[in-house]
């Protein structure tokens, strides 16, 4: 167990974990207006419920990235977009293994961290693909792409009530479409 720091009045741990979920659910826009999942040019950044501390201000960002993302997912679940078979982080935040496991979490599905995560690669199995250099764009990925590991979800639903707050403010102030945010709430429920 971690042992915990002094805050002004409020303890801090040092485990990041110790804020998930975090006190408050983070819409973490940097500046006005969305483009996706949804379009909301009015769009801007807000926070629901009250945080303990800068950590959990941190966690509740960070969060609030995730359950986006997951949104995302649904959104494009929404359109059609086939959304089976291997999951990939990319990018320099892989190297994060606690970004990684709360993106799993909230994500509620495994994931794929490669050992070369920067985008430059994808855009080599690209390139082999397109010279054809391989039959298919996964065969280049397979033979390209070394994993460094797998993240399996944590069981548990500490990040549904979360996502299904979020999705609820998102279309209360009339950003989020109603069917787009019925069928988040429907996919969300069939994961349960």
């Amino acid at each position: 167990m971690a042992t915990p720091r002094s805050y002004g009045s409020t303890p801090v741990t040092s485990s990041p974990s110790s804020y998930d979920p975090a006190g408050a659910i983070a819409y973490p826009l940097a500046s006005r207006g969305e483009r996706f999942p949804f379009v909301a040019p009015d769009a801007t950044a807000f926070l629901l419920g009250t945080l303990a501390n800068d950590a959990d201000q941190w966690a509740a960002l960070l969060q609030g990235v995730g359950l986006v993302e997951r949104l995302c997912l649904d959104y494009l679940d929404h359109l059609g977009a086939p959304l089976h078979g291997p999951f990939t982080f990319t990018g320099g935040a892989v190297r994060s293994d606690h970004w990684n496991q709360l993106r799993a979490d909230i994500l509620g599905r495994e994931v794929r961290i490669p050992r070369a995560a920067e985008p430059a690669l994808g855009m080599a199995v690209l390139a082999a693909y397109g010279a054809d250099g391989a039959a298919t764009l996964s065969g280049a990925a397979e033979r390209m792409v070394r994993l460094r590991g797998t993240v399996r979800p944590r069981r548990g639903e500490r990040f549904t009530e979360p996502y299904l707050t979020m999705v609820a403010e998102l279309e209360r102030r009339g950003w989020l479409p109603e069917p787009v945010a019925a069928h988040a709430r429907a996919r969300t429920e069939e994961s349960r």
